[in-house]
């Protein structure tokens, strides 16, 4: 399997290339799709929500990374016009809460949520511990 990022018609003009080389006597099979998000952008998140998790109590209680990454996921969601999906439990007890997964975030999709989680930590007074590297870029 080949994967080819697009940035430009010079990355088109390779990709043309590539595929001019193929053997098309068996099928192939070509996806076009945002490109999921980036390292950077996994660790911009996870810092983030490591500083509201050491600062920030919901529900009277602190929380751990997991969960808040859980709770800002799903609030980004619903505030995006998405809504997770509250389902009964398989064990009959309780609902379980389903939601995008952020490890299939587009690059884009992951930029918004960070942005999100910033408005979030700014509206709690968190100090963020991570230097912004990426002027607000993700």
């Amino acid at each position: 399997m080949t994967d080819f990022v697009m940035r430009s018609m010079a990355d088109a003009n390779r990709l043309l290339g590539h595929l001019q080389a193929q053997d098309f006597t068996r099928p192939k099979k070509i996806i076009i799709k945002d490109q999921d998000r980036s390292g950077e952008q996994n660790k911009a998140l996870h810092a983030a929500l490591a500083d509201i998790a050491a600062q920030v109590e919901h529900a009277g209680k602190k929380w751990d990374v997991l969960i808040w990454k859980r709770l800002l996921t799903a609030a980004w969601l619903r505030e995006a016009g998405d809504q997770p999906q509250m389902i009964p439990a398989v064990d009959g007890h309780g609902f379980d809460v389903i939601y995008e997964r952020t490890s299939k975030l587009t690059m884009k999709q992951c930029a918004e949520l960070i942005e999100w989680v910033h408005a979030f930590g700014a509206e709690h007074q968190v100090r963020w511990t991570q230097k912004d590297n990426w002027g607000g870029r993700y």
